[in-house]
């Protein structure tokens, strides 16, 4: 993308092409580390027996949730699970949306180099002046 191709977008979008990918990809991020929060936070509020572990010998205990002290082992596994599927995820959304920036940039926000000098845009239109009337 040349300087003025670049230019002309900037100063009609309002705002730089790249500025407008790197928004939608911060967007899918936040929403990936929301959804990965979700699942972390549904897998310890699982009671571990549900989850595969052994009961505890101590029944007075509410075992509803998941805590370091009732199964440090499910803790463990859990972090550690939910840490490999953010690191899959992330690396997948990173390769996925560079390549979505290379396409957008390519070809959707993009002008013909041919064009750009027949391109005004409407700030730039001088209004023609009003008709005269002919009746006085």
């Amino acid at each position: 993308m040349t300087q003025q191709v670049e230019a002309l977008l900037t100063e009609h979008l309002r705002y730089t092409p790249l500025s407008l990918i790197d928004d939608i990809i911060n967007t899918v991020n936040t929403i990936v580390y929301r959804a990965i929060e979700a699942i972390e936070n549904g897998l310890f509020s699982i009671p571990p027996q549900q989850l595969g572990y052994s009961p505890d010998s101590d029944t007075s205990r509410d075992a509803s949730t998941l805590t370091d002290s009732d199964h440090p082992e499910a803790t463990a596994e859990i972090e550690n699970g939910v840490h490999q599927l953010e690191t899959l995820l992330e690396a997948t959304v990173d390769k996925t949306f560079d390549k979505f920036e290379i396409y957008a940039l390519r070809n959707i926000l993009t002008v013909d180099d041919k064009l750009v000098p027949w391109m005004r845009l409407g700030h730039y239109e001088v209004p023609s002046p009003p008709p005269k009337s002919s009746s006085r």
